[in-house]
């Protein structure tokens, strides 16, 4: 971590304590895609994942107040997001009691060869019928959704490639997220 990201976290829980729900903001912006894609890793559930995200930012907010210093957002949200989910996992039964720093190694042993065949067929599967959704979409929207989650550009990014504002950019980008669910169902 270099020495402006460091700077940056202080600053973010500074916010947060003193009740700037922009720093909350920012911070769920900025890690959201990250977040997704480790809690995916681990649960290959996404369901559970993006409420496990949600969850793990309304504790970051209802417990501000009693945060103790934090080196990295990102290494604390990955953390935090672990932890939940195979707390919830293993509220399910779905794996036994295993230590967290064990957990990942023995989900990936627990899969046979053909579960993980299975799933790569699955997935090829789902990347087909989203880029036959993607189509679909404006291209406006096409753009800012490939922007934001294939190039992982951040808003500003965004904004700069595209000369749009940020209001805009966040009303297309939901838009276009609302129609891919529709046509994905």
């Amino acid at each position: 971590m270099n020495n402006n990201e460091h700077y940056l976290d202080g600053l973010l829980l500074e916010a947060l304590r003193k009740d700037d729900e922009k720093a909350l903001g920012y911070l769920f912006n900025t890690y959201y895609n990250k977040l997704y894609r480790a809690g995916i890793k681990w649960s290959l559930d996404s369901d559970l994942t993006e409420e496990s995200i949600q969850l793990i930012f309304s504790d970051l907010w209802k417990y501000r107040h009693k945060l103790s210093q934090i080196q990295s957002f990102e290494a604390y949200l990955k953390g935090s997001l672990k932890k939940r989910i195979f707390k919830e996992l293993q509220k399910a039964d779905s794996i036994e009691k295993v230590n967290w720093e064990d957990a990942e190694t023995f989900i990936l042993s627990t899969q046979s060869y053909e579960e993980i065949l299975i799933k790569q067929e699955a997935d090829e599967s789902l990347k087909v019928r989203l880029r036959t959704a993607l189509e679909k979409l404006t291209p406006r929207q096409k753009e800012i959704i490939v922007l934001k989650y294939f190039e992982e550009m951040s808003f500003k990014e965004i904004s700069e490639k595209t000369g749009l504002q940020t209001d805009s950019i966040y009303k297309t980008l939901h838009e276009g997220i609302k129609k891919l669910r529709s046509l994905l169902q």
